[in-house]
């Protein structure tokens, strides 16, 4: 089998997008991170600010994946929850806004090939944060263990 068949994307960070209480740790994937325009990520950021879950609210952690998928985007937003739980919201903008892709069904796509290795990464950062106290100096070693390269 070729390995070649299956191009690689590449993991880009792009720092701390804060909603009221909620931190997230933002990465852009894409084949290019600069096919990822400055007014989508824009647009993406307002759907957040403004989702149904309410992350204004909420003092939680997680990390945003804002995935380039041909002309459009998967926008994967993931918090932390009961300590050792990751939560997620799933949008698209197919309609040329982000909107939550409705995914009623009781067996759901969840992370592909290319999310999973930025996944794994979080997965790991936050069971080190959990063997912790817990403190804000802790909150900030989680926020400043990013992934970045190919997946």
């Amino acid at each position: 089998m070729n390995s070649n068949i299956y191009p690689s994307k590449y993991a880009s960070p792009k720092g701390i997008f804060a909603v009221g209480k909620t931190q997230f740790k933002w990465y852009d994937l894409a084949t290019d991170p600069a096919e990822i325009l400055s007014e989508d990520i824009s647009k993406a950021r307002t759907c957040i600010e403004n989702a149904g879950e309410n992350f204004q609210d909420k003092d939680d952690l997680g990390f945003v994946i804002m995935h380039r998928c041909g002309e459009n985007y998967l926008l994967l937003v993931c918090t932390w929850r009961n300590e050792n739980e990751l939560w997620e919201s799933v949008y698209y903008d197919g309609s040329g806004i982000f909107e939550v892709w409705d995914r009623n069904k009781i067996h759901l796509p969840t992370y592909c090939v290319w999310e999973m290795g930025i996944v794994y990464h979080e997965s790991k950062a936050w069971k080190k944060f959990l063997g912790t106290d817990r403190t804000e100096i802790h909150q900030q070693d989680y926020l400043d263990d990013i992934f970045e390269g190919e997946v």
